[in-house]
């Protein structure tokens, strides 16, 4: 039998292929059939920090609305240590999932602070998470923003979580860089022990007749491919490139919104 063993991130793997975020992850049972349809790893689905700030803003304001009508009514309602709209639920997963799988489990963060990626990261690891991917979701719209400025966003995440952590940190990269070569470049300087290509970003459609935004999931196509894998063939085997360089294959299926992928590791 060919030997598929290769490493990743510095995480030993039994074949190259990796099970990316998708609905499958959200569920024990699902990690459990991706481990026995041969994944040598999991990504988890995001844990996006805007979110669990939006659901909290949300709960301030459900309890605070009017508290001050009637004295009396402070009584009635609960206390805010009694809920929880923090990351509990997902770091829980991860627990769970460390004790159901013998396969390294990867989280997928999503900042919007970069106190929130820190702390999000730092709280990851003490989880179990065998590595964390930074799945950078940054599409700039103000046209006083130099793309230096965008670069270096990236930079700054990626510098202030490996400090954070002592884990392995990929970074999840979208394509409309004006240059990914020295991207990369940049990124292993500051310690990305990998790098994703590439993030799909969501292209919500507009219904005229409402005027509202409509979301517009496309699943992918087998011409997907065209994209990362010439990509992954320019920047492989630099010097100056991260050792470990990943591309997304998604696979055309109609059984997600989210469409299933794999991902194929490519070591020097």
């Amino acid at each position: 039998m060919i030997d598929l063993r290769t490493t990743y991130l510095g995480l030993e793997l039994r074949t190259p292929l990796v099970a990316s975020a998708s609905p499958l992850s959200q569920e024990l049972d699902g990690i459990r059939r991706l481990e026995d349809a041969g994944a040598s790893a999991v990504v988890l689905y995001s844990l996006f920090e805007e979110q669990l700030r939006q659901e909290a803003m949300e709960l301030e304001h459900h309890l605070s609305a009017g508290t001050e009508s009637f004295a009396e009514s402070l009584t009635y309602l609960p206390r805010h240590s009694e809920f929880r709209t923090g990351p509990e639920a997902y770091l829980n997963h991860i627990r769970k999932a460390k004790q159901a799988i013998d396969i390294p489990i990867i989280a997928s963060l999503n900042g919007a602070t970069l106190g929130g990626w820190t702390q999000h990261a730092e709280q990851m690891e003490q989880a179990g998470v065998d590595a964390i991917e930074c799945n950078v979701y940054f599409i700039p719209t103000d046209p006083n923003v130099p793309g230096s400025e965008v670069e270096m966003a990236y930079i700054d995440i990626l510098r202030a979580i490996k400090i954070a952590v002592h884990i392995p940190v990929a970074v999840k990269l979208s394509p409309f860089f004006s240059n990914m070569a020295n991207m990369a470049m940049r990124l292993d300087q500051t310690g990305a022990n990998g790098l994703v290509l590439f993030n799909r970003f969501y292209q919500p459609d507009i219904n005229l007749e409402e005027l509202e935004l409509r979301p517009n999931i496309l699943l992918s196509t087998p011409q997907a491919i065209d994209l990362p894998v010439p990509a992954s063939v320019r920047l492989s085997g630099r010097q100056s490139c991260p050792r470990q360089i990943i591309h997304i294959i998604h696979t055309h299926t109609q059984k997600a919104c989210d469409a299933y992928h794999t991902v194929v590791s490519i070591s020097n």
